[in-house]
Formats: structure tokens, C-alpha cells, sequence
């Protein structure tokens, strides 16, 4: 995820740069478009569509663009799509050089476009490359869009019966309507899903969804999306004799405040199925000749099977209680045609071939990403290896450097005490005969010998000493101790096993300097205090690692300073150790 993040930040940054130095990405007049999009989709695309001679003349990134909003405007005012040859293109060239908002609404129009030519499983394909696209942890992520996506992605799980993918969409839909500050759809998502659970026969979770939906749908000022929603309580409460009440009372708010109905209380074709519930009401008060005038109000002409089917049934059922044999052989054909059963066996056969071949895409795809996922970690691992083995190899050159150094510095001694040997023995020989002015030459020569092997021992002593520092410092228990500096005073604190393994490492690795600060007769604080300012610690560390008073710790360095260097002074008790033992 960071890397994706990382990458959308360098698209959008780049976006940014090209639209304020060169002029390329969004002109001023596509910016002005892209900001009334959603709200007045008409007259943005009239605006777009009047830029299209001039648009000709732009940037390929200005086309691109224009071409993008000029599909999400026609998107918006419901255009139905039968070619995928533009949104292909835009699809291929916003992935390679568009932001992340941009790729996604490139891969949402592809699936719209999809769904419109009739092809779900590409479509349903085309949204969740569209939500992969997404950045949701960036700050100006499309969530409106990303609703979009998932909006429509339960809509074709619902056209191909895939009632349990719908409803898991329609929750994400709804999620990211309300991150994008859109109540109103984010109600209407979950309004759907109540429909859903009444087709999968849960009707007491449908009821309670709805109770909540309507009560938001109000809270908001949404009053008429509420009077449209009671319509499926009326439907849930007229399938329970006991509940016409609450069906009756719910319809006559509907009916009285509704703004679906004109000027004579009628309601438009696409509506009547309302009537239904009128029908079955008075079916249910068994006042049939309302009940048949209601059912007989539903039709209107070009309707479907699907459309025609509870008026079918509703008559059906009328004439059944009135014993009328024909109109029951004529209503029982006409139902039976709206719910043939080779229909509903090719609805549901293409209904498992759909789910069948979304499921293969999707698991086919997600494999894929697994495969990616490995080939990554394998390439991760290579790289950690070969980092792993050049570290070793610098090391051990680096050791072999420090051996050669060693080796060449005792060599130079060796031969330095061999040379002063000679001359001692020179010396010894001259006064014995008294050759003063000899004797001079001979002892200038030795001490300057004896300065070149002082200053040799010194360096060999200081090589050896970085080298038992290095050994102590980077011993398992030290780099313990440096993790407890992290922590607070008093939860640092050593265990006595802790204390024993650091100072037998100590006396291991540094057994000149232990053997030193022994003889000096510290206390075992005064000893651990020495042994932590030798490894690096400082005043502020030691006083963490104790689980004891300041005043304490700082009379127990006083006293370590005056045994060790006759000082009496807590606060140069550091660099005493540093001066004297050459750190």
C-alpha cells in the first residue's frame, strides 16, 4: 500500500507540475466543467461538446481529458454506450499517465459501458479493476466515484440473481457515499439492500432495515425517497393479515404526500405497480371489485413478463375467489406465460453460468496477483541475500586489513627492540672504555628508539583496545542494554542475570581494563557505572537504566572517580575513563 500511495502522490504531483508550467493535464475550461459535472451533467456536456472543434488543437493529455469527461458527462445523463473503442483508449492511456482518481473513472466507464452492451462478467471485471485503481488513503481520493463503482457493480449482481454479491457491494456503496459527504445515496444503498433480503426470504431483517432507512431518509430532509421507500413496509406488511393497518396507514401517507401523483391523483405509467398494494389490501378486506380495479390500473403498454406478473397473478387470484372458471383458465395461461418455467430454467441457468464464469475471472485474477506477490518476494529475497554476503565479505576484509595492520605494527616493533638491544649492548661496551662522546650519540639514538616504541606500543595497545570495544559493543547482551535507553526510568531496569552476563563480557572481551578498574576496589554500582559510560552510555542513559535515586547514582560516580582518579567530582567521572584508558 505505501508504494501504491507513493506512486499516486508522484502521478498527481506530476499532473500538477504539467497543468501550471506547460499547460498540459486540465485547461481552466475542462477544470470549470469537471466542477459541475455531478450536479448539472447536462450542461456540462454541452459545454464539452462546444469545445470540440478547438479541442482538436490541444495536447494529447488535454484530448485525453476532455475525452474523459466528455464519457462521464454522457455517463450521468444516462447514454447508453455501444462501442468500448474510446474508453479502451482511455483506459490505456490514463493508466500509464493518468492520477489514480483518473484511472479509476477510466475503468468505472469501461464497465459501464459493459453493462450497457450486455456483457456482465467484463463489466463486473472492468469495476473491480476500477476499485483496485482507488487510493483510498489518500486525501483527495474520488470517493463519490468509487460509490459509483460499487453502485453499479451490485446492480448487475442483481440482474444475474448474485444476491449475496449484491449486498456486499451495496454495503461498500454505501460506506463510501457517506465518506464522500453523499447521505442520500449512501440511505438509498442500504434501501436496497432491504429489497435484497426480502428476495432471499428475510423479511424480519428487511423490515429492520427499513424502519432505519426511512427514519435517515427523514433526519436528512429527504422526505420524498422516504414516501418511496415505505412502499416496500406497505409490501412487507400486507403479506401478514394482521399488519393492513400499518399497510393502510403507511399508504394513505404515501398517497397524501407523495409528489409521484399529478393533478388528478394518478400516477405515471412506470409507478403503477404501487397499485398492486392497493389491490391486495382490499383483496385482503375481501372488497374484490377494488381489488380488481386496482390490479387492472397496473397495466400500461410494452410491459414485460416480469412487469405484467402481479397483475396476472392478482386477477388470478380474484377470479379464483369468485368461482369465474373462464376468466381463471384466461388469468391462470396469461400468469403461467410471465412465469414459464423454461424461462425461469434459462434465467437460472445463465444466472450459475454468470456466477460461474465471475468466479473464474476473479479467482483467475487473484491468482495472477499471487503469482506477482511471489515473483516480488522472491526478487526481495535475492536482494537480501546478496546484501547479506557482500556485508560479510566487507567485514571479512575489513578484518584481514586490521590483522595486516597488526601484523605489520609488531613486525615494526619487533624490529625496533631488537635494534635498541643493539645499541644497549653498545652502550655497555662504550662506557666501560669511557668514550664519552660516544656514549652521548649512542644515548640520544636510544631515546629516540625508545620514543618510536612507545608510540608504537601505544598504537598497537590503541587497535587492540578499539577492537575489544568493538567486540564488547556489538556483543548480544550490550546491544540489550542499548534497547532498555528506549524505555523510562525504573521499566529499563537490568535483572541480575542481565547485570552478570554484561560484566562477565566485559572481563571477557576487555580483560586489561577489568582487571584495572578491579583493583581499584569499586563498589558493584560503581563497577556497572564504569562498564555502561565504557559502551557508550551517557549521564542520562545511566540514570534510566538504574532503578535508583539521582542522588544516589551521583554519589556512587563521586566515589568511582575519587578511588580510580582522585577526583572528587561525579560529573567527570566519563571522561576520566575516556582520557585514561584511551577510549
Amino acid at each position: 500500500m505505501k508504494v501504491k500511495r507513493l506512486t499516486g502522490i508522484i502521478v498527481l504531483g506530476a499532473a500538477v507540475l504539467l497543468t501550471g508550467c506547460s499547460g498540459d493535464g486540465y485547461t481552466p475550461e475542462l477544470l470549470a466543467i469537471d466542477s459541475i459535472l455531478n450536479e448539472k451533467p447536462d450542461s456540462a456536456l454541452r459545454l464539452l461538446d462546444s469545445l470540440g472543434t478547438e479541442a482538436r488543437s490541444w495536447s494529447k493529455s488535454q484530448r485525453m481529458r476532455h475525452s474523459l469527461l466528455t464519457m462521464k458527462a454522457q455517463n450521468k445523463t444516462d447514454v447508453t454506450f455501444t462501442s468500448d473503442s474510446v474508453v479502451l483508449d482511455l483506459v490505456d492511456y490514463f493508466d500509464h499517465h493518468g492520477t489514480t482518481n483518473e484511472r479509476m473513472q477510466a475503468h468505472y466507464l469501461l464497465g459501464r459501458v459493459y453493462s450497457d452492451m450486455g456483457e456482465a462478467p467484463r463489466a463486473i471485471s472492468s469495476y473491480q479493476d476500477a476499485i483496485d485503481a482507488a487510493d483510498t488513503t489518500a486525501i483527495d481520493c474520488d470517493f463519490y466515484t468509487l460509490d459509483c463503482v460499487y453502485s453499479q457493480m451490485a446492480t448487475v449482481f442483481y440482474r444475474q440473481l448474485l444476491l449475496t454479491n449484491e449486498i456486499e457491494a451495496r454495503k461498500k456503496a454505501s460506506y463510501y457515499a457517506f465518506r464522500a459527504n453523499k447521505p442520500k445515496w449512501g440511505i438509498y444503498n442500504i434501501d436496497m439492500i432491504a429489497g435484497t433480503y426480502i428476495l432471499l426470504n428475510k423479511k424480519d431483517s428487511a423490515e429492520i432495515i427499513l424502519k432505519s432507512v426511512l427514519e435517515q431518509y427523514r433526519e436528512h430532509g429527504y422526505t420524498q425517497q422516504a414516501l418511496r421507500s415505505s412502499r416496500t413496509l406497505i409490501h412487507l406488511y400486507l403479506e401478514d393479515p394482521k399488519r393492513l393497518a400499518e399497510a393502510k396507514a403507511l399508504m394513505d401517507q404515501f398517497e397524501a404526500e407523495s409528489e409521484l401523483f399529478d393533478e388528478h391523483h394518478e400516477l405515471p405509467p412506470s409507478q403503477r405497480h404501487y397499485y398492486s398494494y392497493k389491490g391486495k389490501y382490499y383483496e385482503s378486506l375481501n372488497v374484490l371489485d377494488s381489488a380488481e380495479y386496482y390490479y387492472r390500473k397496473i397495466y400500461r403498454p410494452n410491459m414485460t413478463y416480469v412487469q405484467k406478473d402481479p397483475m396476472y397473478r392478482g386477477l388470478l387470484s380474484i377470479f379464483k375467489k369468485r368461482h369465474q372458471a373462464d376468466s381463471i383458465a384466461k388469468y391462470a395461461q396469461l400468469y403461467g406465460e410471465a412465469n414459464d418455467s423454461s424461462i425461469a430454467q434459462k434465467d437460472q441457468e445463465l444466472t450459475a453460468q454468470m456466477a460461474s464464469l465471475y468466479n473464474y475471472n476473479r479467482n483467475q485474477k487473484i491468482a495472477e496477483q499471487e503469482k506477482q506477490k511471489s515473483r516480488k518476494a522472491r526478487s526481495l529475497l535475492v536482494l537480501v541475500i546478496v546484501i547479506f554476503i557482500g556485508c560479510a565479505i566487507l567485514i571479512i576484509r575489513k578484518r584481514k586489513e586490521r590483522k595486516d595492520e597488526l601484523r605489520m605494527l609488531n613486525q615494526s616493533l619487533l624490529k625496533m627492540k631488537i635494534e635498541r638491544e643493539g645499541i644497549t649492548k653498545e652502550l655497555e661496551k662504550i662506557k666501560a672504555n669511557d668514550y664519552e662522546s660516544l656514549i652521548v650519540q649512542k644515548e640520544r639514538k636510544e631515546e629516540e628508539l625508545n620514543s618510536v616504541i612507545v608510540s608504537l606500543q601505544r598504537q598497537i595497545g590503541q587497535a587492540d583496545l578499539e577492537d575489544h570495544i568493538h567486540q564488547l559493543t556489538g556483543s548480544v547482551i550490550v546491544k540489550a542494554f542499548n534497547e532498555k535507553k528506549l524505555y523510562k526510568q525504573g521499566v529499563a531496569s537490568p535483572t541480575k542475570k542481565e547485570w552478570k552476563l554484561l560484566e562477565q563480557q566485559f572481563r571477557k572481551d576487555m580483560p586489561a581494563t577489568s582487571a584495572m578498574l578491579g583493583k581499584a576496589g569499586l563498589s558493584p554500582m560503581e563497577l556497572r557505572i564504569c562498564i555502561l559510560f565504557i559502551i557508550g552510555f551517557d549521564d542520562k542513559d545511566v540514570n534510566t537504566i538504574f532503578y535508583s535515586t539521582p542522588q544516589t547514582i551521583s554519589k556512587a560516580k563521586r566515589h568511582a572517580n575519587n578511588k580510580l582518579f582522585c577526583t572528587d567530582s561525579a560529573q567527570s567521572l566519563k571522561s576520566n575513563l575516556i582520557i585514561n584508558l584511551g577510549l
